[in-house]
């Protein structure tokens, strides 16, 4: 699923009447399953671009334009919270995007289990959300989003809320996830070796409104793995987008 993005702008009215510009002029491209960060200061517009592929919100100006199809691709979005119900045991809550799709409770529930087995989730089935770690919530919510078959894949800050060593085994989840089921996927993160780390490329925005301030290719193989970071080219792509950053952030602080 190829995504085209032509001149994507957004403004949002405050309590006071006022407009804040999210949004100025975007235009980029995304490949069919390919991967692609978007990383930038806060408030620059990242989550809104995610909504806007999601059909939530609308741009202002500018349209989006999806390939291979006459409809609004299916899209499902991974948020930082999880978005898991309390009263739903793992099973039903990594079902539940199936459940709604109104796949048989037989064949629910076997594309389930098998999957629990691939997160290492399995013997969890009948435990409550509550009863689990936070990593493993979110196991639970990357799961049931790529048992959802979407033709696009939005996350935006998933491993946010996480511990480190929890956000890297993670990282390593998806990759290994994504490497079979092959999506379209983009990845909000302020994390730039995140964004590195997963990425086929990745998304520089300026400060509000965001702009694009430039579009980094990764040269990094496949299969991929934590001791890339370790790489001079990991290193100086690294360097380079905190340099493109740090200016956009000063800024943003108010210290330049």
């Amino acid at each position: 699923m190829n995504i085209i993005f032509k001149e994507i702008s957004k403004k949002f009215a405050e309590f006071t009447d006022r407009e804040v510009a999210a949004l100025d002029k975007v235009s980029f491209g995304v490949e069919e399953n390919e991967f692609v960060s978007i990383i930038g200061p806060s408030g620059c517009g990242k989550t809104t671009l995610l909504k806007i592929v999601a059909g939530l919100i609308k741009p202002d100006t500018g349209q989006i334009q999806f390939s291979g199809t006459q409809e609004r691709p299916k899209a499902v979005m991974v948020f930082q919270d999880q978005g898991l119900l309390p009263w739903l045991t793992v099973l039903d809550n990594m079902g539940l995007g199936l459940e709604l799709q109104r796949v048989p409770k037989a064949v629910r529930r076997e594309q389930v289990l098998e999957f629990m087995k691939r997160v290492r989730l399995d013997g969890f089935e009948n435990y409550y959300p509550h009863e689990l770690s936070g990593g493993m919530r979110q196991r639970v919510a990357l799961a049931r989003a790529f048992l959802t078959n979407p033709d696009i894949l939005l996350m935006d800050e998933p491993f946010g809320s996480l511990d480190a060593q929890t956000r890297i085994i993670l990282q390593e989840e998806l990759l290994n996830i994504w490497r079979t089921e092959q999506k379209t996927v983009l990845f909000v993160t302020h994390d730039i070796d995140e964004a590195i780390l997963l990425s086929d490329r990745v998304l520089v925005l300026t400060d509000r409104p965001g702009k694009i301030q430039e579009i980094i290719e990764i040269p990094l193989g496949r299969p991929r793995d934590l001791k890339i970071k370790d790489t001079p080219t990991f290193i100086e792509i690294r360097w380079h987008i905190w340099k493109l950053l740090e200016q956009e952030v000063r800024k943003e602080l108010k210290l330049s």
